[in-house]
């Protein structure tokens, strides 16, 4: 809502669409954006063009990069865009050129990995389209602007809640869909109604494909439903799936999937409604696009997208009805009215039996959780510990395996002679002193390291002492995965009890994957609360590739890892000319008086 919305605000909607307006949710803020845009640009790519992009930093001050979300980098792993492990921030005033082969095919999807832009609205869609689609005899177009980029707003820049302010609290303010929402006013109980919403055009009797990127950054997982439609779904993370017909779609940060709508409704217009669940069922927040069946010609866009009817209230609910990814489902379970994303089958054409066969060459357990720390710590000589103030006192911290990742200060992937051996790392065997203290979390640089083409078998567990509304995504970086467990663990155990998270029996029923089922490949997945998933890949990707909760507060403060795969000697090397950065620290000796 700055200047180039011009009278936006004020009720004159023909300024809301000037092609440099950012509406958002219709309330003023700074924000960081691409292209002066909200999403960011959508790219459009077939299965192994060669991309070139661009990005020019124009914003004073901050350091940027762009994570190719989905796409793994095989060839090109120095263009993955993780500052400070495969490549340098880009400096304010500076050009980065992003090249790789678009190899990954599907939706796909783009935003910073530095700091909180992503919050700010540094995100958007990278479709990769083939000539071979195993779900193609289901849809009959496959159009652009059939695609929904879901994301959280605030109504501060989101670099308010990290570290974050005492006197206030994180929350959501609204939801954008295409960068488009309405802003709820609490103490007038009234929605604002200046900005548009985003509208998707249909033609009865025609089957149309959707795309659905799932770009939140806070706490939240975000439930769509279409009034009156079913919708099919095709696509998980890129990949096909054997179809699946649901009522509502529920979806966690990092995670896209495709599906199919059908067309054969009354012509009208009709609420595309999604809203916010988990921790956020409490701020009830919620939000609407136009799917609408008339013609172009007689009803503009600009005309859909302030509609006159008012959209349904919390209370007014639709109808559930078939559920993927339900937070109180049991996967696996045959006859349940609601289905798992561990629940979705791949094509028999995808069935990969050796990965699901195999046994694995590594196994771990990756335990993650917040605490709150005490000032005590956040303020002792472990001065550059990251937190987040949720409200008060309440000082979190996020580990993986007790320990809060601190990034190096040079790229491990392209600066790997500045590694000089494995002191520089920690885990659950190396715990440097001078970084860990007793009963307390360590802060390192947290590395897994697994042999080139190891099947490697990863149980992600929330070491939450309850359960809870809070679903925490996982995203793994330069691979992709199957799931082959998922479900909660036992409340309650006895004090020093070493369990066996992965084959213990006294968890939620068929927790495990059974022997005929062939799971999709996925690259992010929910772990329920205090539960597990379990995920098996091959790491056949050699370099340093970050494993991390994909809500950006999460990630802020430390819940993360470094997984290498392979020896430094077999990853691919960076172009001679790649940039460099890191400490930098003189001998003083070496100045003389004179320099001085």
């Amino acid at each position: 809502m700055g200047s180039a919305c011009g009278d936006c605000r004020w009720g004159n909607r023909s300024h809301c669409f000037h092609p440099q307006c950012i509406t958002a949710d219709g309330m003023e803020r700074g924000v960081v954006s691409l292209n002066r845009r909200i999403p960011g640009p959508t790219v459009h790519v077939c299965l192994h063009d060669i991309v070139v992009v661009d990005l020019v930093n124009h914003m004073d001050g901050f350091d940027t990069t762009i994570h190719w979300h989905g796409l793994h980098q095989s060839e090109s792993p120095w263009m993955d865009g993780v500052p400070m492990i495969t490549q340098c921030p880009i400096p304010h005033g500076t050009t980065f050129r992003y090249v790789f082969n678009a190899s990954n095919v599907g939706t796909q999807f783009y935003h910073s990995h530095s700091g909180h832009q992503k919050a700010n609205g540094l995100y958007g869609l990278l479709v990769v389209r083939s000539p071979v689609d195993l779900n193609r005899r289901l849809y009959d177009f496959d159009l652009s602007q059939h695609r929904m980029i879901i994301s959280d707003w605030t109504l501060d820049l989101a670099e308010k809640f990290v570290p974050g302010l005492q006197s206030s609290t994180v929350r959501m303010d609204s939801i954008l869909i295409n960068g488009r929402g309405r802003h709820f006013d609490e103490e007038e109980q009234e929605l604002q109604v200046q900005a548009p919403l985003t509208v998707y055009r249909v033609t009865k009797g025609f089957r149309y494909r959707f795309r659905i990127v799932s770009s939140g950054s806070q706490f939240c997982p975000f439930q769509l439903q279409i009034e009156g439609h079913r919708m099919v779904l095709i696509s998980t993370d890129g990949g096909a799936i054997q179809p699946l017909t649901v009522d509502t779609l529920i979806s966690t940060s990092g995670e896209r999937y495709d599906f199919v709508l059908s067309a054969d409704q009354k012509p009208g217009n009709y609420w595309v409604r999604v809203r916010a669940i988990g921790f956020c069922n409490v701020e009830r927040r919620e939000e609407f696009a136009i799917l609408s069946y008339a013609d172009a010609e007689s009803v503009s866009d600009e005309e859909l997208a302030f509609p006159d009817s008012k959209p349904p209230t919390w209370d007014e609910r639709f109808p559930s009805g078939m559920v993927l990814n339900n937070p109180n489902a049991t996967c696996y379970l045959a006859g349940d009215a609601d289905r798992c994303v561990a629940d979705l089958e791949a094509y028999e054409a995808q069935r990969d039996d050796r990965l699901i066969d195999a046994e694995p060459d590594k196994r771990f357990q990756v335990l993650f959780n917040t605490f709150t720390a005490d000032p005590g710590i956040l303020f002792s000589d472990q001065g550059y510990v990251r937190y987040m103030t949720v409200v008060l006192t309440l000082n979190n911290i996020g580990v993986t395996n007790n320990i809060s990742m601190v990034f190096p200060d040079f790229p491990l992937l392209t600066q790997p002679e500045l590694i000089a051996g494995d002191k520089l790392f920690c885990n659950d065997t190396y715990k440097p002193p001078d970084r860990c203290r007793p009963n307390r979390a360590c802060f390192c640089l947290h590395r897994l390291k697994v042999d080139l083409n190891d099947v490697v078998e990863m149980s992600l567990i929330d070491d939450s002492k309850v359960i809870r509304d809070l679903y925490h995504p996982f995203h793994l970086h330069g691979h992709r995965f199957i799931v082959t467990g998922m479900g909660q663990l036992p409340l309650f155990r006895t004090a020093g009890e070493k369990v066996d998270f992965v084959n213990r029996r006294d968890q939620r029923p068929r927790g495990r994957m059974p022997s005929d089922h062939n799971p999709p490949y996925k690259d992010t997945v929910s772990v329920p609360s205090r539960g597990y998933t379990k995920i098996r890949f091959r790491a056949d990707n050699p370099g340093f590739w970050l494993v991390h909760c994909h809500f950006e507060w999460h990630l802020g403060i430390g819940m993360s890892f470094v997984l290498q795969v392979g020896e430094i000697e077999q990853m691919k090397r960076a172009p001679a000319d790649f940039p460099r950065c890191g400490s930098y620290k003189p001998d003083v000796l070496a100045y003389g008086h004179s320099a001085l």
